[in-house]
């Protein structure tokens, strides 16, 4: 319940047309909802779904595999990096997203 009050404390505005309004608000009427949970419920199920896709890595079997690979040789079996490795190290740092 506390979160549907922090929902309703927050505000958002939209800027659309007369159409895409009336289009949206007899869509949500036939869903039983109001406008608002019509149109946010769908935005907050993407929102966690792109959220949950940036803060994993997927690997395949044999990508998996390859990293187990590279990470069980010693270091002193590692390869000196390349000219391409050393420009990207060499990059600025991308800016950190507040949450």
């Amino acid at each position: 319940m506390e979160a549907v009050l922090n929902l309703r404390q927050a505000r958002m505005e939209f800027k659309t047309t007369a159409d895409m309004k009336e289009l949206l608000s007899r869509a949500a009427a036939l869903d039983g909802l109001d406008l608002t949970s019509f149109v946010l419920g769908p935005a907050v199920e993407k929102a966690r779904k792109v959220l949950s896709e940036h803060a994993s890595i997927t690997l395949s079997q044999s990508g998996q595999a390859a990293l187990v690979q590279l990470l069980a040789q010693p270091a002193s079996q590692m390869k000196a990096p390349t000219q391409a490795m050393k420009d990207l190290m060499a990059l600025p740092d991308l800016p950190q997203r507040k949450a």
